[in-house]
């Protein structure tokens, strides 16, 4: 059954900032995970279902992005953070129209049932994962020594929400929804 990811990338001068990042991580560390996704910021987590239920979603959310024309939501990356000691990820600031919107699209997400719904394990926290599973404890101290040091603001206006699909080793775009 297909695999399907539904995210936001960010513009491409941002997509080519994070892509160095991971790259030099890997340069160091061999840590290579992350990169089989594009870089970005997560809405609805890997889910699995047939991609004629997918097309039934499709035009729903459509609908939902086409009512967002009007409003403007900021994005605001705002340097680095980790989860424990093995997800290393530049933070998107506290933003209530975005966590709104990407509250508003779980919900359209779930009412479709494109899947059996599951419990959050976590809060939402968004954000850009550059180096997560493959990069070793004993390795994170020092990438955390380097990385929180250096200061990372950037800004972008969300347009777009991609559906990704998994080949059976990398994410690749499915299709991108413009609004």
């Amino acid at each position: 059954m297909p695999r399907y990811l539904i995210a936001i990338l960010p513009p491409a001068d941002i997509l080519h900032e994070v892509i160095r990042f991971q790259q030099q991580i890997e340069q160091k560390f061999h840590a290579t995970h992350a990169q089989k996704v594009p870089p970005h910021i997560t809405i609805i987590p890997p889910f699995e279902c047939e991609a004629e239920k997918l097309e039934v979603f499709i035009p729903a959310l459509q609908a939902f992005l086409h009512k967002k024309t009007q409003q403007v939501i900021e994005i605001r990356l705002n340097g680095f953070q980790h989860f424990a000691s093995r997800t290393l990820f530049i933070s998107c600031d506290k933003n209530e129209a975005f966590d709104f919107f990407c509250k508003a699209i779980k919900q359209l997400f779930n009412q479709q049932k494109i899947i059996k719904q599951r419990e959050e394990k976590h809060f939402f926290i968004p954000h850009i994962t550059l180096a997560n599973k493959d990069l070793k404890k004993s390795d994170f101290k020092i990438v955390w020594a380097y990385f929180k040091n250096i200061n990372y603001d950037r800004s972008f206006q969300l347009n777009a929400i991609t559906i990704l699909q998994y080949d059976g080793n990398r994410w690749q775009t499915d299709q991108t929804l413009n609004f």
